[in-house]
This record gives C-alpha cells, structure tokens and sequence, in this order.
C-alpha cells in the first residue's frame, strides 16, 4: 500500500482473497465467479476450475503492470503474471509433448522454460490442449465407468482423455471428478477395455516444436517468462 504524506492511500495491490476492500482498487464484485475481490493475480500458482489454489509454483514468479507500467485504478485490469504450472507427469528426453497440471495462460508460439536450476530448458510451444495426467489407482474392468485415480488435479468435466498405451489405449470423455477422499474419474461411456494399476490417463498437454533435451520429472516447473527487475515488464496479455 503506497500513502501520500498525510496518510491518504494513493495506490495499493492486494492479492487473494479481499481482507480491506476499503484499500483495494476496482470493482470488488467483478473480479468473476467465486473470487470475491478486484486483486492482482497471485505469482505462480495454480488454479483449479473452482479458482482454488492446487499448487503453489515455487519459481521466482511476480505480478507485473501489463501493459508496463499502466494504472487503471483496477488491481484486476493491471496487473498479469507469468503462466506458470507443473508437469503433471515424467516428461522423457525426446518428448514432444508434456502433460501439465494446468494450460492457463500458455498459447502456441509462447517460449517456455520448462526444469529449473541446470535442468532448465527452453522450448516452443507449438500447440495447447488439455491439462491434466494421472495414473489408475485400482484396476478397471471392461464395462465399468468409474476409475480410481492417484489424483484428479487438472482435469474437467467434458474432457476427452487418453487412458492407457499402446495397443490397450483407448479415449474417453469425463463425465465428472471426485477429488476428496479416493480421487475417482467417472467417463460417460463404459470402458473398452480393462485397465490395471498405475495405467497411465491423462488429457493431451502441450505439445513443442522440437523434442526436449532432457528428462524433466513429474513436478517440475514451466513457465513462459521471467521477472525483469529494473527494466520493462515482459508480461503477455493473454495470461490476465
């Protein structure tokens, strides 16, 4: 919160959940559904299709004016983050393609940083699809609908995703999540096909422009830019 000398708030930046509106800046009830608040997107973390954090993304991730430098008077309007989420499954070197817990923000043509530390690598992205990978916690018969998962991060109603590999894969639509307790994802149609534990499901993911040139292991960090300090902000509109 930044004050004039006689104590008047000039300008402010809240994050997360609205504590003070008084102190805030925008419209605190346009900020969308279930939000609650006109504030500036939390650096580097993740959001489910609820807006409720499912993982926080420890990179070194800020919230930046976009475009640089603009005030609009509205937290929600001028502020933007770098996309950010995390592999949602091991990525191999040579992969085109990576499962993500998230797609939020990420567009074909976006330069990404996927690793960290020496492990970084940047990449292109050539196409954006669907987020979500896990893997079949107690086998599945022909016939059934229901699927116990090791977790349901990122996935959503209506996805078409791929269970399974090679000559035992087969697609299918989901139809709804259970993420408390046992995670389970219901499809609309039976299962063709039978299914054991640790069978891989996942939606399509990001696909790059030339293959990676390392391993990167389940968890690990891609972003599509990082902060600058002392010089104009980088930000990319589509990720507001």
């Amino acid at each position: 919160m930044l004050r004039e000398p006689a104590g008047t708030v000039a300008d402010s930046l809240n994050y997360g959940w609205l504590v003070d509106p008084w102190a805030a800046e925008g419209d605190q009830a346009v900020s969308g559904g279930q939000l609650g608040g006109c504030y500036a997107p939390a650096p580097g973390s993740v959001f489910n299709s609820w807006s409720t954090v499912v993982a926080p993304i420890a990179i070194n991730a800020s919230a930046g004016r976009f475009p640089d430098g603009v005030d609009t008077d509205s937290n929600r309007k001028d502020f933007s983050t770098q996309a950010a989420a995390s592999l949602a499954a091991t990525s191999a070197a040579g992969a085109t393609n990576i499962k993500v817990a998230s797609t939020e923000g990420f567009r074909p043509g976006q330069t990404v940083h996927i690793g960290s530390g020496a492990n970084t690598e940047t990449a292109i992205i050539a196409s954006v699809g669907t987020a979500g990978a896990t893997t079949v916690r107690a086998s599945a018969n022909v016939g059934e609908t229901a699927l116990s998962v090791a977790n349901g991060v990122g996935f959503a109603n209506g996805q078409t995703i791929t269970i399974d590999e090679g000559a035992n894969a087969e697609t299918a639509v989901v139809s709804s999540i259970r993420g408390r307790g046992t995670a389970t994802i219901t499809v609309a149609a039976p299962l063709g096909r039978a299914h054991t534990t640790g069978a891989q499901i996942s939606g399509s993911g990001i696909s790059i422009t030339t293959p990676l040139t390392q391993t990167h292991s389940d968890g690990s960090h891609i972003f599509n830019s990082v902060p600058t300090p002392g010089t104009p902000n980088q930000y990319d509109v589509g990720n507001q």
